[in-house]
């Protein structure tokens, strides 16, 4: 090796040729990086120790390197030490943190997904997709909150899927959009920054989903929506071939009659109405109400805002009755505006027995199923529930991981949406780039 240079001297044509080769090769391989980024991440990301070892604390993202949820104060010892040894990138002490938190805490999903995400990093042979679920993280109390049963859903699959050794491992990353349409394009460009997302599974909230939607468009990227019924009022407007969202939760076309029947509304009189309590500036509750607008016809509907700062409940409800109303259709927005929730919960405890009242999934909380004398006046359309599904073992199931018999209606679409998505990456190759990955999971 130390005569190679003068042997180089010695001979020019040599010289020439090698360097010839070398520039050659580096123009190919300018031109592929150019082309084809992905080749080289592909190639390097398997020399990576941590997984997720570029991610930031407190960026409302977490493979298992922080708890997303405000109550993490509150948790045991061994989850906090649990996700500092996946911050540190030691597998094996998170496994061993993970597994005993489960078993102070073994309704939290964070804690099974992430112990799922831990296993497959330990397993350094096993290759695995990586997807991204979103929910909005707020201050729901834990245990009872609509991000924690959307979540359960979701952790359910995965411990399924991954036990498949026959497929590839399947790593979840959380994201949390906090029900904030102002924020969440900025949220969705950082989340797909991360590169090797395949699919993300969200957003609760149809006015959420529609300021992200562009992102995933424009990254060929699917989002696979469990709760929005409003999809073609998200794509309003818009032009988007080839389409990028899915989703398995029924629209409001299909919904609206069910409660219509329910309550016998095409059966009033001529002087009775029913009076809607909406949000006119969400995107689902819009398109529920101009559904009902356009099924029972503007004149047997009184029309109210139940988002507005003001909402007085025991004067509006006497207001209603006075025009006519015979039955209330409760329809706030998924817990986008501060006001829409909290004043149907007025308005619920205000009504009480008085009049019939019905809603949709978004009424299917803790707070009004708890109030057992006045649900006995309400009527929800849910897309499942645990009592009436067709597939018992997935619910047998549910209860064994977590420890409880209250699966509710949100654990059971975000299962779905999960479930269809599992299944369409057991038909993708896992060899293949991340951008045909992504076109064959839409496929």
């Amino acid at each position: 090796m130390i005569n190679f240079p003068r042997r180089i001297l010695r001979y020019p044509i040599l010289a020439k040729r090698l360097l010839s080769i070398i520039l050659i090769l580096s123009i190919v391989l300018w031109v592929c990086l150019i082309i084809n980024p992905q080749f080289f991440r592909d190639i390097f990301s398997d020399l990576s120790e941590n997984w997720c070892e570029n991610f930031d604390l407190k960026d409302n993202l977490s493979c298992g390197e922080e708890s997303l949820f405000p109550e993490y104060k509150s948790l045991s010892s061994d989850f906090k030490s649990a996700v500092y040894s996946f911050q540190k990138g030691n597998f094996k002490d998170a496994i061993n943190f993970f597994e005993k938190a489960r078993k102070k805490d073994q309704n939290n999903p964070e804690t099974l997904i992430y112990l799922n995400n831990a296993k497959l990093m330990q397993e350094k042979g096993r290759k695995s997709y990586t997807i991204a679920v979103v929910v909005p993280i707020n201050q729901d109390s834990r245990g009872t909150g609509t991000a924690e049963a959307l979540l359960r859903g979701a952790a359910q699959v995965q411990e399924d899927f991954n036990k498949e050794i026959k497929y590839p491992g399947l790593k979840i990353i959380i994201a949390n959009d906090a029900n904030d349409p102002q924020k969440v394009n900025n949220l969705a460009k950082y989340l797909l920054s991360k590169e090797d997302i395949v699919a993300v599974i969200g957003h609760y909230a149809s006015e959420v989903a529609k300021e992200a939607l562009p992102v995933y468009q424009q990254e060929q990227v699917i989002i696979m929506s469990s709760a929005t019924a409003a999809r073609e009022h998200i794509l309003s407007g818009r032009k988007f071939s080839p389409n990028f969202l899915f989703r398995t939760a029924p629209s409001v076309k299909f919904q609206v009659p069910i409660l219509i029947n329910k309550l016998k509304l095409f059966q009033l009189a001529n002087a009775e109405k029913v009076a809607i309590f909406y949000t006119p500036s969400s995107t689902f509750s819009k398109s529920a109400f101009e559904e009902f607008r356009n099924q029972l016809g503007i004149n047997k509907i009184i029309e109210k805002d139940v988002s507005i700062s003001g909402f007085i409940p025991d004067s509006t409800l006497n207001e209603v009755k006075q025009q006519g109303a015979k039955a209330l259709i409760l329809i706030p927005d998924g817990r986008v505006s501060p006001k829409s929730f909290t004043n149907t919960l007025s308005l619920i405890d205000v009504n009480a027995d008085q009049l019939p009242m019905a809603g949709q999934l978004v009424l299917y909380d803790e707070q009004i199923l708890n109030k057992k004398n006045i649900v006995k006046n309400l009527s929800i359309v849910i897309p499942w529930h645990p009592l009436n599904s067709p597939n018992q073992e997935v619910v047998s199931t549910a209860k064994r991981i977590w420890g409880t018999s209250n699966i509710n209606a949100q654990s059971g679409i975000f299962y779905d949406a999960t479930l269809v998505l599992a299944k369409a990456l057991e038909k993708v190759s896992i060899n293949d780039s991340l951008k045909k990955q992504r076109l064959d999971i839409r496929q």
